[in-house]
């Protein structure tokens, strides 16, 4: 059954919007650190999320003491457009409590459009590090530039990719796509011994203490940590952040006679993220807006958890299937309606945040990808044909989830005409699907009859960035450093433009290694 979320907000599973803070189970605790560490209060550093142009969300979590656990941790927090704090635009006492893993949630309001600024939180005598983040801007609006990331599988490799968006400036916020951490016990999808990176819990993440252990054991990262920090996110989950191949009854990798009810597992990883993730709680679920003035409508979407199971490979019948849903209804009539409502309103851009390949796509002898939205073939024309028949135009779609990059012209199902626009990011860490030539060879093969698709690699890890002004969108490929050596180095990508009012794609040049960074 779909997840009833108002429900679960209403019965106090998860904090509302506001002055939102939160607490642990002994899940994530004591055995995730060394002694040492574990007499800090702030191993997980901060981060921040969700910016509108009047607020933001602040989030750290406070480890407790041993003489703490279980009992609440009053914790300050502060936000300022000065470094040291001083002038502070917002500032407040917040407990960090054992129900909410000790994490603590704060939307600060209040704040001035556009602007820069800093935060900090203090508990028990000690500070934690100092935060970077931004507001979104109200009007003239001339650029924005947006990271935009997925798929980091802690085992397989450092995370070189975040630790080059750490260091930009250059940067309105950062767009995860999901991926964000996986589920699997160590050993099953990477192993990182050899690198010093085994995740914990050492087996899979079911129950609601595992899933908080695993979001602490990723935000130790320093990489993860630091990008957190210096800019503001805005996430997606998809699949691993439950369970892999994941929809609204089940998933591929649960097993209900092993690892119980799909739904306490699923409602478990929802809070879990919740509670780690500078995120706005919202009746609604993960799809929500964010106006950047007049330029641009970013719109985030969950395909994840709200879809029909997936077709099996090579089903047309079901892939064609109308009664099979992709976003489920209330999504979808919400999505359309976000659409019209940004053309009506003259912005410029109408930019789709979400998980998998929209575009039609061949990706092995079995044709295509039934977990993408060419599995969902009816949610993708009710899209398409709404921004046809309405004349919608400067849409593009941003995905990620294929351990690869893409440039696609959207087509029609009919194949013309062209009516968006998509990029697909590399992976962060998980390994790129041409690492092995005979898929790789095999994969480019099939894909070479694929006339909307402009671009792709398929052996590079890293990220992309979208940049967009009134006139046109380009979007930069970074590459990061082969990912099992901790590296700050990228070797750059091939950029692509799209001017305004068109669906046509051109090749403009390379990025230079550490372009921005």
């Amino acid at each position: 059954m779909p997840i009833d979320r108002r429900g679960f907000l209403r019965s106090g599973a998860v904090g509302a919007a506001g002055l939102t803070v939160a607490g642990a189970t002994t899940g994530c605790a004591p055995g995730a650190f060394t002694m040492n560490e574990s007499r800090k209060r702030f191993v997980h550093g901060v981060a921040s999320g969700d910016p509108l142009a009047d607020r933001v969300i602040l989030w750290t979590r406070v480890t407790p003491m041993r003489e703490e656990r279980g009992a609440e941790v009053a914790t300050r927090w502060w936000i300022s457009e000065q470094a040291d704090g001083r002038a502070p635009a917002g500032e407040g006492v917040a407990v960090a409590e054992p129900s909410r893993d000790y994490t603590v949630k704060i939307d600060a309001d209040g704040l001035v459009p556009g602007t820069t600024y800093y935060y900090g939180f203090e508990a028990g005598g000690q500070r934690s590090p100092v935060g970077r983040t931004k507001t979104l801007p109200a009007v003239g609006v001339e650029q924005v530039r947006l990271a935009f990331a997925s798929c980091a599988n802690y085992p397989f490799g450092y995370f070189n990719g975040y630790g080059h968006i750490a260091r930009r400036d250059d940067l309105d916020a950062v767009l995860h796509l999901g991926d964000y951490l996986y589920e699997y016990g160590h050993g099953e999808y990477g192993d990182g011994t050899n690198l010093a990176r085994i995740p914990a819990p050492l087996g899979e993440t079911i129950s609601l203490a595992d899933y908080r252990w695993r979001h602490a054991s990723y935000k130790a990262d320093p990489d993860l940590q630091t990008a957190h920090g210096r800019h503001p996110w805005i996430t997606v989950w998809d699949d691993h952040e439950t369970a892999n191949n994941s929809h609204a009854t089940g998933a591929e990798n649960h097993d209900p006679e092993e690892e119980g009810d799909w739904q306490t597992r699923m409602l478990a990883a929802i809070r879990a993220y919740y509670e780690w993730m500078p995120i706005r709680e919202l009746p609604t679920g993960l799809f929500r807006t964010f106006r950047f003035g007049d330029l641009l409508d970013l719109v985030m979407l969950d395909t994840r958890l709200q879809r029909d199971a997936q077709a099996e490979a090579g089903d047309e019948g079901a892939a064609n299937d109308p009664k099979r849903t992709l976003l489920g209804e209330d999504q979808t009539g919400w999505l359309l309606d976000a659409l019209s409502r940004s053309a009506a309103d003259g912005i410029r851009w109408r930019v789709i945040g979400q998980q998998v390949v929209v575009s039609p796509s061949v990706f092995s002898k079995f044709g295509f990808n039934p977990d993408a939205w060419d599995g969902y073939r009816s949610s993708r024309r009710r899209v398409l044909d709404h921004l046809l028949e309405n004349d919608i135009r400067d849409v593009v779609f941003l995905a990620g989830d294929v351990h690869s990059s893409w440039v696609f012209e959207v087509p029609h199902d009919d194949g013309t005409p062209r009516c968006a626009l998509e990029f697909v990011c590399p992976a962060i860490s998980s390994p790129p699907i041409g690492k092995n030539r005979r898929i790789r060879d095999s994969f480019l093969e099939a894909t070479a009859s694929m006339d909307h698709l402009r671009y792709v690699d398929i052996e590079q890890n890293g990220y992309a960035v979208l940049a967009l002004t009134s006139e046109k969108t380009q979007v930069e490929f970074v590459h990061s450093a082969p990912v099992d050596q901790r590296s700050p180095d990228s070797i750059g990508g091939a950029v692509f433009e799209a001017a305004a009012g068109t669906h046509q794609i051109e090749r403009v040049g390379e990025s230079g290694p550490d372009a921005r960074g």
